[in-house]
């Protein structure tokens, strides 16, 4: 900050270091904001500098809302449990488009290791099972009476610090990449994704659940372990 400057050959009069004491009073005031005015201005740049402070900034698989439940893919020793975040009713997800007049129900999950000593390889979503009641067709797999949509496309499982550093809270607009070869989850790790299954424009089901396989159940979904997901906002 320049208070003052002094050329060649001025000379200093007797009032100019007051002038000056006065004028630095004034200088410093004016750049600190001063009083009342700076306590009244400092919130609103606090609040501009942690915006996304105030979006849900969940860390562990605990802290996440809902209900969760354990799965084990076919061939593997060892799950995880999963826990479905949010829905979206959307045409296109982690690089694959929907058939023309259906749509993915999109199902973001939470996923960490089942047991908490211990990380789990090459998980898969692919494996897990959208549970719904259909108003249009009638569901001859099973004796439920309900119908189960084979997860396509499945992501592969995505660090939440990066999902968060691309998307802030908004997963949905995460550069989502489809699963191939699976992911690992470290031990006590918790990771997210997102799998899509696909459903018809004119399906007007609005109770779904998201499923999955066990060691002891492997095939028959009727006895897949579930937790119910919101149903898709359509509009």
């Amino acid at each position: 900050m320049r208070l003052g400057f002094w050329s060649e050959g001025d000379h200093m009069s007797i009032r100019m270091p007051a002038a000056l004491a006065v004028g630095s009073l004034v200088l410093v005031a004016g750049c600190s904001g001063g009083g009342d005015d700076a306590k009244g201005d400092a919130p609103p740049t606090t609040a501009e500098s942690s915006s996304t402070d105030s979006q849900p900034q969940y860390g562990n698989f605990a802290d996440f809302p809902g209900k969760d439940f354990a799965t084990t893919e076919p061939g593997m020793l060892l799950g995880v449990r999963v826990k479905p975040v949010d829905t979206r009713w959307t045409p296109e997800l982690a690089g694959s488009s929907a058939e023309a007049g259906k749509h993915f129900v999109a199902v973001y999950v939470a996923v960490t290791g089942e047991l908490p000593d211990r990380g789990v390889q090459d998980v898969k979503l692919k494996y897990l099972r959208l549970k719904y009641k259909s108003t249009e067709q009638v569901c001859d797999f099973g004796e439920s009476g309900y119908c189960f949509g084979d997860a396509y496309p499945s992501s592969a499982l995505a660090d939440l610090d990066d999902v968060r550093e691309d998307a802030g809270s908004d997963w949905q607009n995460y550069s989502w990449s489809e699963s191939f070869l699976g992911s690992d989850v470290e031990q006590g790790a918790t990771k997210v994704g997102v799998v899509g299954f696909s459903i018809s424009d004119t399906e007007k089901a609005t109770s779904f659940e998201l499923c999955g396989p066990t060691k002891e159940v492997e095939v028959d979904t009727d006895d897949f372990p579930c937790v119910p997901i919101k149903t898709p906002d359509r509009s």
